[in-house]
């Protein structure tokens, strides 16, 4: 099935697919909302889907058709290729992400891979995704591995950033300024700094802090 807002381009795509003597085109429609009412009658093998149309996008309606009618195969076709996009289209369930640039040939046997299992993503998407994963994987990586502070060092800190000096943090904290002490320790431990400029410098730009105004 064949789903598109623009007339030439669904003809076109339907044209080529008759020409193959193992796909037949089943059905056509020109929205989402037009392909999710006709799905019951048709039940296509594979449904090839426009990403951006008006109303419901492609994405929502491959959510939709799998949500229904999970063994339906979903190829999804765009001019877009935002690694958001793929993600999205991904967790919707969609088998296959293919740029409307892909070449006739490419397309068919993309078809018949999906018909079988094998998902497919368009290689240009695909090195933008991998990059955006690794992003994330790193930045990930960064905040498990960053330091976790008690409240009271937390406290500690915002007084320290204000200027207050180890015996008016006690006095304020109602601790004793030994305590005081052996938590500012720890505190340029876990920050990897030597005394208190540097403490504060890097508890506001770390964000753990935040002065008043």
């Amino acid at each position: 099935m064949v789903v598109d807002d623009h007339t030439i381009v669904r003809e076109g795509i339907k044209a080529l697919l008759e020409l193959q003597e193992d796909i037949e085109v089943v059905g056509e429609a020109t929205s989402s909302s037009e392909f999710l009412d006709k799905l019951e009658s048709v039940l296509p093998d594979v449904s090839l889907i426009d990403l951006k149309m008006p109303g419901i996008d492609g994405i929502e309606a491959a959510r939709l058709a799998k949500a229904k009618y999970p063994s339906i195969k979903i190829i999804l076709l765009t001019n877009y290729d935002d690694e958001e996009y793929v993600m999205e289209a991904i967790k919707a369930g969609a088998d296959g992400y293919v740029l409307k640039d892909v070449k006739k040939g490419d397309l068919i046997t993309i078809i018949r891979g999906v018909l079988h299992d094998h998902a497919f993503i368009d290689p240009t998407v695909a090195c933008k995704l991998f990059r955006s994963i690794r992003q994330s994987t790193a930045a990930d990586e960064q905040t498990i591995a960053r330091p976790i502070f008690s409240e009271r060092e937390l406290q500690i800190l915002a007084h320290l950033a204000e200027g207050q000096s180890n015996k008016a943090i006690a006095h304020t904290l109602c601790l004793s300024p030994d305590t005081v002490k052996s938590h500012l320790k720890n505190i340029y431990q876990k920050l990897g700094v030597h005394n208190r400029s540097q403490a504060a410098r890097a508890a506001i730009q770390g964000k753990l802090i935040h002065l008043a105004h």
